[in-house]
């Protein structure tokens, strides 16, 4: 109960950050998304945890290692851009490829959550469609604002409601 609590605040709170470190205007910028988005693979852990007591861990598994592979890539970039290497600067191909794999894993860990019914079904493919969606504006932080931070809203939502439903039968 309380690791849904604390996986929906750290799902909630990456989507701004990520957010910040996409509209910053420093240098530094692409370190502060690095953050966000390692905060995103922290709550999708434990949310593993939890979906591994209720259904199949492979899809689960998946989606939390392409999180934890958007992230690293994505700071492995972030530090050479800061270092000062203009080299990563003309290449899109590798920020497609961050946009692309933070969504597949942002809608595979909500289908899931819906799957194992800690969220809702129809809630969990809604927010794996807006994830996907959000590849559309080759935004990095988009995934992460459209799927990672309702997860965790609704992952919260439905821990409060199932402590609030078990304070009432007793």
């Amino acid at each position: 109960m309380w690791t849904q609590m604390v996986s929906g605040l750290g799902l909630m709170v990456s989507a701004p950050i990520c957010l910040a470190g996409s509209l910053t205007g420093s240098a530094s910028r692409d370190l502060v998304w690095s953050a966000g988005a390692w905060l995103a693979v922290a709550a999708a852990a434990l949310v593993y945890r939890d979906i591994a007591g209720h259904a199949r861990r492979a899809p689960t598994a998946v989606a939390m290692a392409l999180l934890g592979v958007v992230a690293s890539a994505g700071t492995v970039e972030a530090t050479l851009r800061a270092a000062g290497d203009r080299w990563l600067a003309a290449h899109p191909v590798l920020l497609l490829a961050l946009v692309c794999g933070a969504a597949a894993g942002v809608a595979g860990l909500a289908y899931a959550a819906g799957r194992a019914g800690l969220i809702p079904p129809a809630a969990g493919v809604i927010i794996a469609v807006a994830a996907m969606l959000g590849t559309l504006t080759a935004d990095p932080s988009a995934p992460y604002l459209l799927g990672a931070g309702p997860l965790g809203a609704v992952l919260l939502a439905e821990t409060i409601r199932s402590c609030a439903l078990k304070g009432q039968a007793s």
